[in-house]
């Protein structure tokens, strides 16, 4: 039985945010494997600098203890760095709380000569700050993940922008939830300095967005391209949004990188772990209903979809190559794909076949050997 020092610094997990533990952690499974197989890369290096105590609580009446992302994620680059021998990994975790690292200390794999683990108990920027001094020294030619998870919707740009500026990759928690229900009531002036720091704009400018989620969304996605210095489309931003219970969104998953295989990789990982969806939101339809509507134009009745943005499916993947390619015959998959590329949600890696059988269930495309042709379907 754990403690009553260990049972204080160990939160409740609610099933969201064992989802977020799971996308991480697999996310950097496969990023960790492609990276220390690649020549050229000398190590990889992980930063959480909101780590927490690494155990969890569940939300159930036994109240089971599991292991979250700064666990998971240690054990998996033990193991891996245990493969490559010549190849180095630095991790460093990092939590305000003293009594949190000092439980997470207690839990982590042993540090050997190709993997090590630093801890702090520090403000998350002074820890960024530290570590962004180190790029031309330690990390040269190694490459990095940064997990950027607040408890609430306060981003310090600053301390991010040196890591936007590197080659690396960058996941943000952006709690939208917080800035919906908490900005408009916002009256002392360090909470709204707060907000205004975090989507760099007025506090009546976000009022103004009102309950408008998309809103917030695309004012963060705007913020990290412009501060990365690569506007012109060679910064990857894929977003997925977490749901709590009650199908309300909590916050928003944001990979960042200028790479694009780890955009398309923690695009193919979500949709995994999201049972080929691009959430966990719960839906009464699946992606075969249809919805009969009338068309005042023609006075028909015809059958469309609805399309859900927070919650999409393979067969919206399929919808949205028909729209571009309708009627094409014999199209170059390679050019479909890369189309489907630039998507911030949709995959391809690992979704080819799922998109193809998709295009030829719903919409009676002809899948050939290394082309497609559309039929002239309504998508």
């Amino acid at each position: 039985m754990a403690s009553t020092k260990k049972a204080d610094t160990i939160s409740v997990a609610s099933t969201h945010t064992i989802k977020k533990f799971e996308l991480i952690s697999k996310y950097v499974e496969a990023w960790a494997e492609i990276l220390l197989n690649t020549e050229t890369c000398k190590g990889i290096v992980y930063i959480d600098c909101m780590s927490n105590s690494g155990l969890y609580r569940r939300e159930t009446p036994d109240g089971e203890i599991i292991e979250g992302t700064a666990l998971l994620v240690s054990n998996i680059i033990s193991k891996a760095m245990s493969k490559y021998k010549n190849k180095q990994a630095y991790l460093y975790f990092n939590d305000i709380e003293d009594a949190k690292i000092d439980l997470l200390n207690e839990q982590l794999p042993k540090r050997t000569s190709n993997f090590n683990i630093q801890t702090y108990s520090m403000d998350a920027s002074e820890l960024l700050d530290k570590i962004s001094t180190q790029f031309k020294s330690v990390f040269q030619g190694m490459n990095f993940l940064l997990v950027y998870d607040p408890y609430d919707a306060n981003i310090d740009w600053d301390a991010l922008m040196p890591f936007l500026h590197n080659w690396g990759e960058i996941i943000i928690n952006h709690m939208v939830s917080d800035t919906i229900r908490a900005a408009k009531m916002a009256k002392k002036q360090e909470v709204i300095e707060k907000y205004e720091e975090t989507y760099q704009t007025t506090i009546d400018e976000l009022i103004s967005f009102g309950s408008d989620r998309n809103a917030f969304e695309k004012k963060i996605e705007q913020i990290i391209l412009d501060l990365s210095g690569r506007k012109s489309g060679r910064y990857y931003v894929a977003t997925f949004p977490f749901f709590n219970s009650n199908n309300a969104v909590v916050y928003n998953l944001i990979h960042c990188t200028g790479h694009p295989k780890g955009f398309d990789l923690f695009k193919s990982t979500a949709w995994k772990v999201f049972d080929d969806q691009s959430s966990g939101k719960h839906v009464n339809n699946n992606s075969e209903y249809e919805q009969l509507t009338f068309n005042a134009l023609t006075g028909e009745i015809v059958s469309g979809r609805t399309t859900d943005d927070s919650c999409y499916t393979v067969r919206d993947i399929a919808a949205y190559l028909q729209k571009k390619f309708r009627g094409r015959k014999d199209v170059p998959k390679d050019d479909v794909k890369d189309y489907l590329f630039e998507h911030p949600v949709f995959p391809v890696r690992d979704y080819s076949k799922k998109t193809y059988a998709a295009l030829k269930q719903y919409y009676g495309a002809e899948i050939h050997r290394s082309t497609i042709s559309f039929s002239d379907r309504s998508y």
